[in-house]
């Protein structure tokens, strides 16, 4: 057996808790795991409507079979999904004119998924993990993410903006 088919094995194999635990992953308040991998505090700052931000900020994130769903959300900034391993996560995306798009981030490129999925600012995001016990991505931010970008929201109000998108986001929105 060559380093590399030991290394592919080796990824196969390994359990949620060992990929939180190597990649030192905390609980995220949205669902499931992350932890900020990058931030470019070595550059210049970019000066937005909410003050300064770094270029660009990184993190790893993980969706688990108890911890599944990522709730609806959005953000300032435009971010870009990376797929790492485990099972693919399914991205639904409501955006500002409303219209709605489904993206699957996995390894399956023949079968219509995605290895990377970038979406703008201000569009509303949820992910689920819907099979397996879980899947990883990364997601790279400019201009960078800062808390107070985060911007929550909770299922009136998507219903009043989007009320065609109903059963969804009474399925993945946070109730308030």
């Amino acid at each position: 057996m060559t380093d590399k088919t030991v290394t592919n094995e080796r990824m196969k194999t390994l359990t949620k808790e060992q990929v939180i635990e190597q990649l030192n992953l905390s609980h995220h308040f949205e669902g499931g795991y992350f932890r900020q991998s990058f931030k470019a505090d070595h550059r210049d700052k970019v000066t937005t409507s909410r003050g300064e931000r770094t270029t660009m900020t990184a993190i790893y994130y993980m969706l688990t079979n108890d911890n599944s769903i990522d709730h609806f959300h959005t953000k300032y900034s435009d971010g870009i999904e990376f797929y790492h391993m485990g099972s693919p996560i399914t991205y639904h995306m409501i955006y500002p004119d409303g219209h709605y798009e489904k993206v699957v981030v996995g390894p399956d490129i023949a079968n219509g998924q995605q290895l990377q999925l970038a979406v703008p600012g201000g569009t509303f995001k949820a992910a689920e993990l819907t099979d397996g016990d879980y899947g990883l991505v990364s997601e790279a931010v400019s201009p960078g993410w800062e808390p107070e970008d985060m911007i929550e929201v909770f299922q009136h109000e998507l219903l009043e903006k989007f009320p065609q998108h109903k059963a969804l986001i009474e399925r993945l929105a946070n109730k308030k």
